[in-house]
């Protein structure tokens, strides 16, 4: 969909719009529906979703024709990402339901990391191929069709659980989002940790955001905007690797160097090197994204059971609203300068971010609440 705006308006920030949209449903959605995790069989979730993004991809593959209106078209995959923000809460969740040890919890969300990356680097650099050879909307049919295969596996191989809470008298979706925010905020070490992934959207977002606008502006064809999409997935599926490798606690310890690691190759994007240069940046960048994986998971597994889709839900809903805000200000300011200085200025950003989340990082909350999830296993 980025790929059909950009052709269309040849503007860097109408065409993450197209991005910015598939998180809309997650910052007012996630919240509230990611408690669904927490009341209804999570299978009967996954299922449900599946079945619903499935469907409405297929009416945005019959309704993307040229003269459909752009904001149509957005508003069709609005409704399609709906789905996204309790099958996302669900997933996480589930990891832990499936493998109750924490370590291999850990391992088992960082080998799940390392397929999404790997997913995202495939499926980037398909979808340039797919739209170059059959055009953007056999693509949606086909992405339409592997929510499909996704529903059958789901379907075949997950084991139906009860819901954690059944038994207790019905709440609201607003009270049970307000239970999981006091959880969030009142635990020290819970709450820094998902304000460090909310702040990394900054530079975690801005390459993915321009990757289109930068080839374009080198004077290259969407397939190399493909590729310079697909090089952060890339790192990040090797950085997710070699951190699952590493013990649980020194996993913990290096969230905030990895974080500084991951912005520090942007800065030199103010060089504008050429295509093939900027994709080694941002695959340096990528590796450094291993921070998320013991994020991730040392948030699902200090979370009691009964909360995990509520708070994968809050947090899920904070990262989507500041990866919203962080495609808009990078694609605004790829067109009032050039993508080049975006990123440039997305790195430092995150590096001040990050020196201001260190100062007051808490340290000895961490350690104790992670030893003791991690020693349990």
């Amino acid at each position: 969909m980025a790929s059909v705006v950009l052709a269309r308006t040849d503007s860097a920030f109408l065409a993450v719009l197209a991005f910015v949209v598939s998180f809309v449903p997650a910052v007012f959605g996630a919240a509230l529906l990611g408690g669904l995790a927490d009341r209804v069989s999570r299978k009967l979730v996954l299922l449900f979703c599946d079945l619903g993004r499935g469907l409405v991809i297929t009416v945005l593959a019959l309704v993307a024709v040229d003269g459909t209106p752009v904001w149509v078209l957005l508003a069709v995959l609005l409704l399609a990402e709906f789905f996204s923000a309790p099958f996302d809460a669900t997933q996480r969740a589930v990891v832990a339901d499936v493998l109750p040890e924490p370590r291999l919890a850990l391992a088992g969300m960082g080998l799940m990391r390392v397929l999404f990356q790997l997913d995202q680097v495939i499926g980037i650099a398909l979808a340039g191929l797919v739209i170059y050879a059959v055009g953007a909307r056999s693509g949606l049919l086909i992405d339409a069709a592997t929510f499909g295969i996704s529903f059958a596996v789901v379907l075949v191989t997950l084991r139906a659980r009860p819901a954690m809470r059944d038994g207790e008298a019905p709440a609201s979706f607003l009270h049970d989002a307000r239970a999981g925010a006091r959880l969030l905020f009142d635990d020290v070490a819970l709450r820094a940790i998902v304000v460090l992934g909310w702040g990394a959207t900054v530079f975690v977002i801005a390459p993915e955001a321009v990757a289109l606008a930068y080839a374009r502006h080198d004077g290259m064809p969407a397939q190399v905007g493909a590729l310079l999409m697909a090089s952060v997935p890339a790192g990040a599926g090797l950085g997710a690797y070699l951190i699952g490798r590493q013990a649980p606690m020194r996993q913990v310890g290096a969230m905030l160097p990895l974080a500084v690691l991951s912005c520090l190759p942007l800065l030199a994007t103010c060089l504008a090197p050429p295509w093939w240069v900027t994709a080694f940046l941002f695959f340096a960048s990528g590796l450094g994204q291993a921070f998320l994986l013991p994020l991730m998971a040392t948030v699902n597994l200090l979370t009691p059971r009964a909360f995990r889709g509520r708070i994968n839900g809050l947090a899920g809903g904070g990262f989507s609203l500041a990866s919203a805000g962080s495609f808009l200000l990078a694609g605004a300011l790829a067109d009032l300068t050039s993508p080049a200085v975006a990123v440039t200025a997305a790195g430092a950003l995150g590096l001040a971010l990050i020196g201001a989340v260190a100062r007051s990082w808490p340290r000895g909350a961490i350690h104790r609440s992670a030893s003791r999830v991690y020693s349990s296993g």
